[in-house]
């Protein structure tokens, strides 16, 4: 009943959207190209697809052969316009994404919040002209044409399944995958040949190439002095979606969580509230488990009795491609093209 008292609503959505796309497409609204070598990730949707840790694989595999330079809108800061991050800024200034991309790759890789991209793009050539630029959801900002667009979409939420915002998830139509360069089915459980097939089947259309990813969980990272059992898990999060991540330790753990909203700038009374509810719990075997991403704007918050108290760990996502070998070989390819 819900989306069908959307439906008003959701058809002006679409109606907007399939205009801005055909203004690009027949020239009146202009696409730049970015010079030189460029890579978008994006998807369709809103929500969590595996952008940044997609992010963080390109990086990882193109930085000791190529000079990279990050571009993000930086959702969630209170800054304004075009902004270099440095080692003095914090997820306030710069938004969580960009600073964990800085805290993990600088001085190797620069990164850069702006919300106009080609506006970023220009000041950012004109730092370096020989980058490679890395944009982290681009796929809707039209302004500036990557050379690489990868579309990412996750398998138990694929956009050919979805309805335009309200009454789903779609920021525009469908048929915007056809600019895509490659999609990637993340966030896959462990598939079967046929089901692959049926699935590259389902995307035929647009004539691309389909690759799967998987997330890989890392070892569990302890923060401070105080260590705690993993019988039992208290996950903090302000992500997106935390199911695949729940269900990842509900294997092993018992697991209790406190959830915040997507980019939740957190403060010191959040830190309260989740010490506070950790401190309830009859089962005093647990521990605090956070993500990376939610872990650059925590630690600024925990002071050196909470790292005593409490015990805090990270637990690292990495991004792993069914087909390693021809993924990585069509960026390379790519980016040593003329």
């Amino acid at each position: 009943m819900r989306k069908i008292g959307l439906l008003p609503f959701t058809i002006l959505y679409w109606l907007i959207t399939y205009t801005r796309n055909i203004l690009f497409d027949v020239g009146i609204l202009k696409s730049s190209n970015i010079p030189g070598k460029s890579i978008s990730v994006g998807n369709l949707s809103v929500g969590g697809s595996g952008k940044t840790p997609m992010v963080v694989y390109l990086t990882s595999l193109l930085q000791s052969e190529n000079s990279i330079q990050i571009l993000s809108r930086g959702y969630g800061r209170k800054s304004k316009g075009f902004r270099q991050v440095h080692a003095s800024d914090n997820a306030q200034t710069v938004g969580d994404e960009p600073l964990f991309y800085f805290q993990k790759f600088a001085p190797n890789t620069e990164v850069f919040v702006c919300g106009k991209r080609q506006e970023a793009v220009v000041k950012m050539k004109d730092l370096n002209p020989s980058s490679l630029i890395v944009l982290d959801d681009a796929f809707q900002h039209r302004y500036v044409l990557p050379g690489l667009q990868l579309l990412l979409t996750p398998f138990h939420d694929q956009f050919l399944d979805d309805f335009h915002l309200p009454s789903g998830n779609l920021r525009e139509t469908i048929s915007g995958a056809h600019r895509a360069d490659a999609i990637v089915i993340t966030k896959c459980p462990k598939l079967t040949e046929s089901e692959r097939l049926a699935n590259r089947k389902r995307y035929e259309i647009y004539q691309k190439p389909v690759f799967f990813s998987q997330i890989v969980y890392g070892d569990f990272q302890s923060i401070g002095q105080k260590r705690g059992s993993m019988n039992s898990i208290f996950l903090v999060t302000g992500i997106s979606s935390t199911g695949h991540i729940k269900n990842h330790l509900m294997q092993s753990h018992h697991v209790e969580e406190l959830k915040f909203v997507d980019h939740h700038a957190f403060t010191q009374e959040d830190i309260r509230e989740i010490h506070g509810k950790f401190d309830t719990f009859a089962n005093k075997e647990m521990c605090i488990v956070t993500t990376e991403k939610d872990f650059v704007k925590i630690k600024e918050l925990l002071t050196e009795n909470d790292l005593h108290s409490y015990p805090w760990y990270v637990l690292p996502i990495t991004v792993k491609l069914e087909e390693e070998e021809a993924f990585n070989s069509m960026l390379k390819d790519y980016v040593r093209s003329n």
